[in-house]
């Protein structure tokens, strides 16, 4: 009886801590907002007001839900010699092509948001694991509206993260 009680108990655990029960910070209730992107915007928003540590608890919190497979796709296209996307102001074309990457875009953006908001804090040590960790993913990329809808440009988290990381090295 002991046993069984423990096994239900178990199984239960298993089913709460898993991504069907994560944080709500993880999940969109947006029909329109995709859940990595609701994820990295909720880190970014965050970082904007200054709650650094609640950013990276939110990358943190995620980042095994949506992290591995950007990974995945990363050092596919990697393997493959697959061009980085390019930055700046794209083609309707180039922008529809960036957006369909869009979970490596997301993973990239919250990385990006890790690494600063270490870096913020004075976490020296962490913010460089994070930048590294974020300059590996040099096909993501982040739309910059710049206020101006639909007028904006394409940046990389992967290339501000290598230059932000050389003041720590």
């Amino acid at each position: 009886m002991y046993m069984q009680k423990y096994s239900i108990l178990a199984l239960l655990f298993s089913i709460y801590s898993s991504n069907l029960f994560a944080n709500p910070a993880c999940f969109s209730s947006n029909d329109k907002l995709g859940d990595s992107a609701y994820w990295s915007i909720t880190a970014i928003e965050l970082f904007a007001q200054k709650k650094y540590e609640d950013a990276v608890a939110v990358v943190d919190l995620c980042f095994d839900i949506w992290g591995p497979e950007a990974k995945k796709i990363q050092k596919e296209m990697h393997d493959d010699k697959v061009p980085a996307p390019a930055v700046g102001k794209v083609s309707p074309e180039q922008k529809k092509a960036i957006q369909k990457n869009y979970q490596m875009n997301d993973v990239s953006m919250a990385l990006w948001t890790k690494a600063v908001s270490l870096d913020r804090l004075g976490l020296d040590i962490n913010a460089k694991v994070a930048y590294v960790e974020c300059i590996n993913m040099t096909h993501g990329r982040i739309w910059d509206s710049g206020g101006y809808e639909p007028n904006g440009w394409f940046w990389s988290p992967a290339e501000d993260c290598a230059k932000k990381v050389k003041k720590l090295i």
